[in-house]
């Protein structure tokens, strides 16, 4: 081609008056040859045209569903995410668990010793014996008031002293509770010197802080667990979207990094403050049916929210095609004799695609197209096809 062959001719006068410059010129001169390639026209005669079945045509209005288009992550609600965490500091002695592995809700994750557990213990013994002398001294009191035996005040001071011990007793026994140990046993004799530390959710173990003889308090969190159970979609949706958007409308959902992947949702959430100086507001969705697919948190998502049947710019699926994670269409720039022949050349024009439909995906240019643009409407794959050839030269 023409245009071809004079890049290539400013090429070589470029490549052979630089050869005594330094390696920075050389870099220019080689992004510049390449920015060139790039720009470089696809040119077709009409009997190429003709050959290859190409239409040309407008950007239409179509009836369409219309969608939004917004980037967000997989998340977790608060409550399907855990930190485990221990009452009273002390020395890790056992731990059970592996990252990966399910859990559930009150299982033992690991033990914990301290010797404030044996004094907990003895507390608790010590408190039981007063408790059972005090009610033993008000029954006794209340007895002989009862046959005028009594005074009136040792009776309301043997009540009082039954109440505290009694108070005493049972906050001992809550204590004993909350970390796991049985007061039961404790009266029977059977005294611990370790504590259970327990999962308070059902989940997977996603991290674990902590290693056997290792020291621990309370503001320590021991291991993270995960209910990926209840994974749902954030999206951030910018401003100038968010007055058409309303909770349970449709959500189609693709994982960045798994192209083939195909979810279905709906919003169940809109926030109501911006993330920080982004301007973007969080929008929740959560998955109907996962199919099978392991979903983690924090997995990239790109999410098209349907919202409802609008005319929209949209052009057959036939006029688009895909290059290097792109999508772009052929637009017509100009048309000319040339040796008698007539020619067509066109240039490549980036666009974001939406929803498809009846034959017909909406589009959004990245650039600037004018209502009047001609654009080619079929057999786009064979214009592609030739740039890229182009560009191998």
């Amino acid at each position: 081609m023409k245009t071809i062959y004079i890049a290539f001719m400013s090429l070589s006068l470029v490549f052979f008056a630089s050869c005594g410059q330094n390696k920075n010129t050389e870099k220019e001169a080689s992004e510049e040859a390449h920015h060139e390639s790039e720009s470089v026209e696809v040119e077709l005669t009409e009997a190429q045209m003709k050959a290859v079945d190409i239409q040309l045509g407008k950007i239409e209005q179509k009836d369409l569903n219309n969608v939004v288009r917004a980037n967000g992550e997989m998340d977790l609600d608060p409550q399907k995410k855990a930190e485990v965490s221990s009452l009273l500091g002390g020395i890790i002695k056992k731990i059970l668990v592996i990252e990966g592995r399910n859990v559930s809700a009150g299982q033992t994750v690991a033990y914990l010793e301290n010797t404030q557990i044996v004094e907990l213990q003895k507390d608790y013994l010590t408190a039981k014996k007063e408790a059972l002398v005090a009610a033993q001294e008000y029954h006794r009191q209340k007895e002989l008031t009862s046959q005028g035996a009594g005074v009136e005040k040792n009776l309301q001071q043997a009540n009082a002293n039954y109440e505290i011990t009694k108070a005493r007793l049972t906050g001992l026994e809550k204590q004993l509770q909350q970390i796991s140990i049985s007061p039961a046993q404790v009266s029977a004799g059977n005294m611990v010197t370790q504590v259970p530390i327990k999962a308070p959710i059902s989940g997977t173990i996603s991290k674990i802080h902590i290693s056997t003889g290792s020291y621990v308090d309370m503001q320590t969190p021991l291991m993270s667990i995960t209910d990926n159970a209840g994974i749902h979609c954030d999206l951030k949706v910018f401003e100038k979207d968010l007055n058409m958007l309303k909770i349970g409308q449709e959500v189609d959902i693709m994982l960045t990094n798994q192209p083939g992947v195909h979810l279905k949702g709906s919003i169940f959430e809109i926030n109501k403050s911006f993330e920080g100086d982004t301007k973007t507001i969080l929008v929740h969705a959560n998955i109907k049916e996962k199919a099978g697919v392991k979903l983690i948190p924090g997995m990239y998502v790109t999410g098209l929210i349907n919202i409802g049947r609008q005319k929209t710019a949209a052009v057959p699926n036939d006029a688009i095609v895909s290059r290097e994670g792109k999508k772009y269409i052929f637009i017509l720039e100009k048309e000319a004799k040339e040796n008698n022949v007539k020619v067509y050349h066109f240039t490549q024009a980036e666009v974001i695609t939406g929803v498809s439909e009846l034959g017909y995906t909406q589009i959004t240019p990245v650039g600037r197209l004018d209502e009047a643009t001609t654009i080619v409407r079929t057999n786009a794959f064979y214009l592609s096809s030739m740039s890229s050839d182009h560009g191998e030269h």
